[in-house]
């Protein structure tokens, strides 16, 4: 799946440059006017990426040429995906509610709890229920039910695959981050000017996190393709969508 993931990079070069200068960019505006508008902007261009992985999987080509062959079922792709999103905001606030209560707690303690129990709640409900995200748009087996079915099935070798695309790449990201701000302060803007390492930095980590993201994206739409013993529409078919 490593391989196919590097191959839909490759081939869509132009789309991750795209995704990976407007995180970068929208983190330069919320330093520079003091707002949080990161959020939003990364979790809408996170699943267009991860919805264009999937159609290419599915057809076997680019993103470009995958898009033709049929509309892509943005709406219906975002309602599943938040609803995953709050699935795993749900599993990860339970056992961070006796933190909560406790006096006197550091917030970096707080901090790092928090994120292992994110960690932990996004591989579970993805290896569980994340081939209901490539069945939308394909449309064979497409409830959730279906997809809880699949992921039980396969959940011990899908967690784990999930676990390493998601964990590698944030880890050695936060490593980049961390030893480019030695050099020039931990921020994106100094006195008013661009910090160049960091920036630098930022676009090597989120580069990382985006083969992360699509290494997941693959493994989700591989597991639903076997499952439900889908293959890739052959070549006369594809002439066929495109005559």
């Amino acid at each position: 799946m490593l391989k196919q993931t590097l191959s839909i990079i490759r081939n869509n070069l132009a789309f991750y440059a795209m995704v990976i200068a407007s995180f970068v960019g929208i983190a330069i505006f919320d330093e520079y006017s003091g707002k949080s508008t990161s959020v939003g902007v990364v979790l809408l261009l996170s699943c267009m990426l991860s919805m264009n992985v999937q159609n290419s999987v599915l057809r076997n080509l680019n993103f470009t040429a995958a898009a033709k062959v049929g509309k892509l079922p943005f709406r219906g792709y975002m309602f599943r995906s938040l609803g995953l999103g709050l699935l795993v905001l749900f599993l990860m606030a339970l056992p961070l509610i006796p933190l909560l209560g406790a006096k006197g707690i550091d917030k970096a303690y707080f901090g790092l709890w928090a994120m292992l129990a994110f960690l932990v709640a996004f591989c579970i409900i993805f290896s569980l229920l994340g081939t209901w995200l490539p069945a939308s748009i394909h449309g064979t087996k497409a409830g959730i039910g279906d997809a809880l079915r699949r992921g039980v099935a396969r959940f011990p070798s899908t967690i784990s695959l999930v676990f390493l695309g998601l964990t590698l790449p944030l880890v050695a990201g936060i490593i980049v981050v961390i030893f480019a701000s030695t050099f020039g302060g931990p921020g994106m803007l100094v006195n008013g000017h661009l910090n160049i390492p960091v920036i630098a930095a930022s676009l090597i980590s989120n580069g990382l996190q985006a083969i992360g993201w699509t290494y997941i994206s693959v493994v989700s739409v591989r597991r639903y393709m076997e499952a439900e013993q889908i293959g890739p529409p052959s070549g006369a078919e594809l002439l066929t969508v495109f005559a």
